[in-house]
């Protein structure tokens, strides 16, 4: 009967740490998902599809610097997570994703000596970084993210919980994310309601100068408001976009602002994000669509 009992207790255990893996897995894949999107919602028209995109650039800013500089291009929009914390979030799918097959890979990736040695590359990269000695690049910050995320979480669901099973009963706990879902969707249709669109930035800047290639970017809040005055590699940058950020970015604009750029700069002049050389900045807010910014160069 106690033997019993114990097996009942350890099923029961089991049940529940299943289902708080279950529940962070999918959290996690919706959150990969909806980062990898969002440049591509920004753009939008549609207005609940671009505030689906604002709310997710919203809502990093309480969890990365957002820097244009140090995040990956998608769909010719910056993400709005820097490309070393993608690729934390990316490992950590990773590493849910491949825990159903866990018997069936090396031994070894289970190693918690792996798991203490991922840390080792993102930690010396990034003390290196913070201490001046140099400034990483896109590529080692992102695999840095990767390797770290994905050690850690993978020793973490194999130590707690082994090889999870798909179960009916994990499947049925699925309808928590349904009040979640809504909730995004409602932030959504009200924050898309309000921001300005790309298109309608095209047409604000047609009426100051009617140029036929104009260039539109979303700034992500807490980039324009705080980080790019601070990042201490700036200066290498030959980029009129983040110069003039530096002149009037400030914590006025907390929904981030649109940047046109009007530019004659080729993609091999300098060391640039946005646009080098001669040209033309428009910054607007992304709520009110209120002109902030005029710069010639």
């Amino acid at each position: 009967m106690y033997a019993g009992d114990k097996l009942k207790r350890k099923k029961d255990g089991n049940g529940v740490l299943e289902l708080i893996f279950y529940i962070s897995f999918l959290l996690v894949s919706l959150y990969l998902l909806l980062i990898l999107l969002s440049p591509l919602f920004i753009q939008s028209d549609n207005r609940v599809v671009l505030g689906l995109g604002a709310v997710s650039y919203l809502l990093n800013v309480l969890m990365c610097h957002q820097l244009p500089e140090r995040s990956l291009e998608l769909f010719g929009q910056y993400m709005p997570i820097c490309s070393r914390d993608t690729g934390l979030v990316a490992g950590v799918f990773f590493a849910c994703l491949l825990s159903f097959r866990s018997s069936r890979l090396p031994h070894i990736l289970k190693s918690s000596a792996l798991a203490i040695l991922s840390v080792i590359p993102i930690g010396i990269d990034g003390m290196m970084q913070l201490l001046g000695f140099w400034e990483s690049t896109d590529p080692i910050r992102l695999a840095t993210g990767l390797i770290s995320g994905f050690f850690i979480s993978y020793y973490a669901v194999n130590v707690f919980l082994g090889e999870p099973r798909l179960s009916r009963r994990a499947l049925r706990w699925t309808w928590v994310f349904l009040p979640l879902l809504l909730a995004i969707l409602a932030a959504s249709v009200y924050v898309g309601s309000t921001y300005q669109t790309k298109s309608e930035i095209i047409s604000k800047t047609k009426t100051i100068n009617n140029a036929m290639d104009i260039k539109v970017y979303y700034i992500a809040p807490r980039a324009f408001s705080s980080s790019i005055p601070r990042d201490p590699y700036l200066s290498g940058y030959d980029d009129t976009v983040l110069g003039d950020a530096v002149k009037i970015g400030d914590s006025r604009h907390p929904y981030g602002v649109w940047v046109a750029v009007i530019s004659n700069a080729s993609k091999n002049e300098g060391r640039y994000i946005f646009a080098s050389g001669s040209g033309e900045n428009y910054f607007y807010d992304a709520r009110s669509g209120e002109l902030i910014g005029e710069f010639r160069h």
